[in-house]
């Protein structure tokens, strides 16, 4: 029997007995009253229109304790700001104005980062990214990543926000080129859709879809190494339309690096193959994430995820790497059936907002079944350790993880993350 995944659980059945004391967006009980106004204060780049349209109210409606957490959590959502405030004011002709005070975090940053652990193995990411261009909350970024052990690849991705368009609806595309190993590569190229209907903290059937068109070929090796092809070789340019339908229950609130709630996310999709090599395949994913504050600086969170592909092209199937759990090589965990689960506690010594400081314990655990129904062709990886976070949360491009953990392969014991 394999007793590894039990310390995620134990952990789990312990922190769930511990009452909870936290809460991160916590409004003081108050008598219903009438916002005749509502002003909006240190919003330097956000538009006030991005924000009235995350309120569960209009000025002169009613509001009460509960519709204005809700709009407070919506709004730290947007994770374009430093800090989120409120406070009621009497006016000279006996009305009352509601005050939201949203300072706003800078988030147009050049992307400057990677990761390293011992022994050398290293990415180097560069880019630049802006997660509120025009203060409209849109999200553009282009990016790209060298390496010799993860892929090479290069992106670029646009999201536009719900605030503009109809509902609840946001639509984003992208282009990703990615190059692995040196001998096979990937074209991705997507827009997607988020569902008008679909609500944060209200649970509604509202799927989410996305389409697109996958590319998976071989690159031959350098002829500055071989002469002739190699026997090992194999040349292919498999391309496919993909269609992918996604699904999710509950909401995650982010409070700067800090977040609580639930969210599971289910999704399937089938690939149509474009030319006599590529055969069509099915493939299907479930996420599932809960986190929960034990005391405001003590956070609590246990995460797992779920793959399944039916394609028989190994290129095709998804690939952990030291990011998803430390101490592994890109793709050293993969196959048609595999997950991933992690757990830890998360304590925050410093929250300023300059500087802010959290150390975590954790274990992960990931394992690969590489040929269906197979049980010995299982591929296992764990590792425990502790890490500390450095972030700047009036400036979020500056961060820097360090984490110490033991692992199967004793060599990469360390990672450093920017």
């Amino acid at each position: 029997m394999n007793l590894k995944p039990f310390p995620i659980l134990i952990v789990f059945a312990l922190v769930c007995i511990v009452p909870v004391r936290g809460q991160l967006v916590k409004v003081e009980d108050f008598a219903p009253r009438r916002a005749d106004t509502i002003i909006l204060e240190r919003n330097w780049r956000t538009r006030d229109r991005i924000i009235l349209s995350e309120l569960e109210f209009a000025v002169g409606d009613t509001i009460t304790t509960e519709n204005l957490a809700l709009a407070l959590k919506k709004i730290w959502n947007l994770q374009n700001f430093v800090s989120v405030a409120y406070s009621w004011v009497s006016l000279p002709d006996g009305r009352s104005a509601l005050i939201l005070t949203t300072r706003d975090a800078l988030t147009i940053r050049p992307v400057f980062g990677g990761w390293m652990e011992y022994g050398g193995v290293a990415a180097l990411k560069l880019g630049i990214a802006d997660h509120n261009f025009l203060g409209r909350n849109i999200l553009f970024e282009t990016r790209g990543q060298i390496s010799l052990s993860d892929p090479f690849f290069g992106e670029v991705k646009v999201t536009i926000p719900r605030q503009l368009l109809w509902k609840n609806m946001s639509i984003g595309a992208g282009y990703r080129a990615t190059m692995i190993y040196r001998h096979e590569s990937f074209e991705q190229i997507y827009i997607r859709i988020v569902n008008p209907f679909h609500e944060d903290y209200r649970n509604t059937f509202a799927p989410d879809l996305e389409t697109g068109r996958l590319r998976n070929f071989s690159i031959p090796p350098s002829k500055m190494i071989f002469d002739t092809l190699p026997d090992w070789y194999h040349a292919y340019d498999r391309s496919f339309w993909y269609f992918r339908v996604s699904e999710s229950v509950g909401t995650i609130t982010h409070r700067r690096h800090q977040e609580e709630g639930y969210n599971i996310t289910g999704m399937i999709s089938t690939a149509i193959g474009l030319n006599g090599e590529s055969k069509n395949y099915l493939e299907s994913s479930l996420w599932a994430e809960y986190h929960k504050l034990i005391s405001p600086r003590l956070q609590f969170s246990t995460r797992w995820e779920g793959h399944y592909s039916s394609s028989g092209y190994n290129s095709l199937w998804t690939r952990f790497g030291p990011s998803d759990i430390r101490g592994t090589y890109y793709g050293e965990i993969s196959g048609p059936l595999m997950h991933l689960a992690s757990t830890g506690l998360y304590y925050t010594w410093l929250n300023w907002d300059y500087l802010a400081i959290e150390q975590s314990v954790f274990v992960q655990y990931a394992s690969a079944m590489t040929t269906i129904g197979d049980w010995s062709s299982i591929k296992r990886h764990y590792a425990i350790g502790t890490g500390f976070q450095f972030t700047m949360p009036i400036y979020p491009a500056a961060s820097v993880l360090i984490t110490f953990n033991y692992n199967p392969h004793l060599l990469n014991w360390f990672h450093l993350e920017l």
